[in-house]
């Protein structure tokens, strides 16, 4: 007679009860990279990863910029939601459990998302699901700039290109939990949204030059593009650093500079549920919030995307993909 472990009976009862339908309802990429909504498979989480039951997705510039690539497919990365099934070997996690992440292979444009275990965080209790779903390339983008890229330190100047931004109000936020004195560039019309997040000094960047403000700053994270990170080069102080996500670095003029010039890289770095744990602990401490600007149905997606090309944009941009428990399947 064969005895199985209780792990085995565990696994069994959790794929067996799984309670997703056959099929969802998702955002599809069709041609040209217009965007309707379709009736798909469910996907099925494999080893080391959790299907969850989407609430909401975030809006990101490489959803449209990569539109092209995931034709017939799910666009999104950023998600939010309560876990629905447990792949093979998934250990730490329960059914039930509201979660974020990062939704790489399945997109988070849906009812249904695979998220793996390494792109995996708890959502903050203080963050609705909407605002959870702003947190994870925002912030985890920050995060990793700053402390694994940046090496920031209490007591520096950090001075932030693009601040009002998903990315640059993150930054901002971890910047000052960790101490620093935080610069940030903005147009006017963000300049209160900057100093509610705690920005010690604003520069309007249409109508002033910041390297007429700022001179001998510790850290630079420039968010903005690649002329921004090459003018950045002059105001670091020799032995500090610039951080750059956008363009990419004349390391000459960085080494002439006696500067370190550095790129975050998730490849060689900590994985991502690392980081996303940290930012969802200063959350829960009440040190970061996400600010959604606007949210959409999957209808009204298209929408999201044409409000995000325009650029600019304060906070982040949520699709709404569920209210909750009541939601029907056809």
């Amino acid at each position: 007679m064969h005895h199985l472990s209780l792990a085995t009976l565990a696994l069994a009862f959790s794929l067996s009860a799984q309670a997703a339908p056959e099929k969802m309802q998702a955002v599809e990429v069709g041609q040209g990279g217009s965007l309707s909504v379709q009736w798909r498979p469910v996907p099925r989480p494999s080893a080391g990863e959790v299907l969850i039951r989407v609430r909401a997705a975030g809006v990101n510039p490489a959803d449209w910029k990569s539109a092209l690539r995931r034709l017939g497919m799910v666009p999104g990365t950023d998600v939010s939601g309560t876990i629905d099934t447990l792949g093979e070997g998934v250990v730490g996690w329960k059914v039930g459990d509201a979660v974020l992440g990062f939704a790489r292979q399945s997109g988070s444009y849906a009812e249904y998302a695979v998220i793996s275990v390494t792109n995996l965080a708890r959502k903050p209790k203080s963050m609705t699901f909407e605002e959870a779903a702003g947190v994870p390339i925002a912030a985890e983008t920050a995060y990793r700039s700053l402390h694994e890229a940046g090496k920031i330190s209490a007591g520096q100047t950090v001075l932030i290109h693009g601040a009002a931004g998903g990315v640059g109000s993150s930054a901002v936020q971890i910047a000052k939990a960790a101490g620093a004195r935080v610069v940030g560039t903005a147009s006017p019309d963000n300049h209160d949204f900057l100093r509610s997040l705690g920005v010690d000094q604003v520069i309007d960047y249409r109508g002033q030059r910041f390297e007429d403000v700022v001179k001998n700053v510790d850290l630079v994270l420039n968010t903005a593009d690649a002329r921004t990170a090459a003018r950045s080069i002059g105001i670091v102080r020799p032995g500090g650093t610039l951080v750059s996500i956008a363009g990419q670095f004349d390391r000459a003029a960085c080494a002439a500079a006696k500067i370190r010039c550095a790129r975050p890289t998730r490849e060689s770095g900590a994985p991502n549920s690392e980081m996303l744990a940290h930012v969802v602990d200063l959350a829960d401490a009440g040190k970061f919030k996400v600010y959604v600007t606007a949210t959409y149905s999957m209808a009204d997606a298209a929408k999201a995307w044409d409000k995000s090309r325009e650029g600019h944009t304060r906070g982040k941009l949520i699709v709404v993909v569920s209210e909750g428990p009541t939601m029907k399947h056809q």
